[in-house]
């Protein structure tokens, strides 16, 4: 992989993994709803940032390629599609009305929220998840472990 396009990746697991803690605390405030509700909540946060990660792709188009847009807009939509469809799940209790839009603008409230409960919940960790939160969890670990791996063969070239 070139420089650009690691870069491109560090930036998109970055935002996976500082946008999990906030966002399962942001998904846990009231009551423990499920291990659903923290999936959809953390890739909601995720989904509302894609916005930014398309501002700096687009900014750097020629150096990553038209491959590498065409897959993040292709796999954005399709995350997209499945984070709404697991957001219509959770929800279709609370508001059956729930809609495309409603979700759109949840997004970037989202990713907001996650922003802001990023360091409180980092003090709060142990407190954090509940043991249904497991794949949640693994998936973090996963996300910072490539992000690591990431970040060496960076720093290597």
């Amino acid at each position: 992989m070139e420089k650009e396009q690691l870069k491109f990746l560090l930036i998109n697991l970055l935002a996976l993994a500082v946008l999990q803690p906030g966002a399962v605390a942001f998904a846990n405030f009231d009551a423990p709803y499920g291990f659903l509700k923290d999936l959809s909540t953390w890739l909601q946060a995720y989904i509302g940032a894609v916005p930014l990660v398309l501002i700096y792709t687009f900014w750097n188009r020629e150096k990553l390629g038209k491959k590498i847009i065409g897959g993040y807009l292709i796999f954005a939509a399709l995350l997209m599609s499945f984070s709404y469809y697991i957001s219509k799940l959770v929800v279709a209790d609370i508001n059956h009305r729930f809609s495309f839009e409603d979700f759109l603008i949840l997004c970037p409230i989202s990713m907001v929220l996650a922003l802001m409960l990023f360091i409180p919940s980092l003090t709060y960790i142990h407190k954090l998840y509940y043991p249904y939160d497991l794949p949640l969890i693994i998936a973090g670990i996963l996300v910072v472990l490539a992000m690591f791996l990431v970040y060496t063969k960076l720093r290597e070239s």
